[in-house]
């Protein structure tokens, strides 16, 4: 049985009037369950016609992060709540709404987030010690972070010359380059 906070209860009753109203038996665990296994009718439905903060509440931020890039493709969606979820999955990933839904993001461990974070609040000109130095990681664990938002096509590396010294500068597709 599923534990529903005073503010879930609200959202439920909230999103089940604004997407489920003519469905009177339907509750919250029936429509989590409905969700959950995929249900595309449900899904639909609940992406259209719930408000986006509720709908992120019912499922929660960590199930919203790990789910979003696969139920984003589903047909039929409308696209005004398509981008605002895009913005508020980039804003819980990233820091940022206008970095761009990834699905590879989702499996990335706490410290290569906060990596991303700090990659998305940079000026797209900080190189990658200076990166390092902003999360307070070791260069070469950073550098690794960044090599592997390159190969899965999160990022580029543009190489610059500072004061005679060779620098590698990491942009983040959609938010510097």
């Amino acid at each position: 049985m599923m534990k529903i906070t005073l503010s879930q209860s609200e959202a439920w009753e909230r999103a089940k009037r604004m997407a489920f109203w003519d469905q009177g038996k339907l509750d919250c665990a029936k429509w989590l369950s409905a969700f959950k296994s995929g249900k595309a009718n449900v899904i639909r439905q609940s992406i259209n016609y719930m408000r986006a903060a509720d709908l992120i509440e019912l499922i929660g931020i960590r199930q919203f992060i790990k789910a979003w890039p696969l139920l984003r493709n589903t047909n039929e969606l409308n696209e005004i709540k398509k981008t605002i979820l895009d913005g508020t999955w980039g804003w819980y990933v990233a820091g940022d709404t206008s970095f761009p839904v990834y699905a590879s993001a989702t499996r990335f461990h706490p410290k290569k987030l906060g990596t991303l974070r700090v990659l998305a609040k940079a000026s797209g000109h900080d190189s990658i010690y200076q990166i390092a130095k902003i999360s307070g990681r070791n260069y070469r664990r950073v550098h690794d972070d960044i090599m592997d938002f390159v190969k899965d096509g999160i990022a580029i590396i543009a190489t610059e010359i500072r004061d005679g010294r060779v620098s590698k500068v990491p942009r983040l597709y959609g938010v510097h380059a």
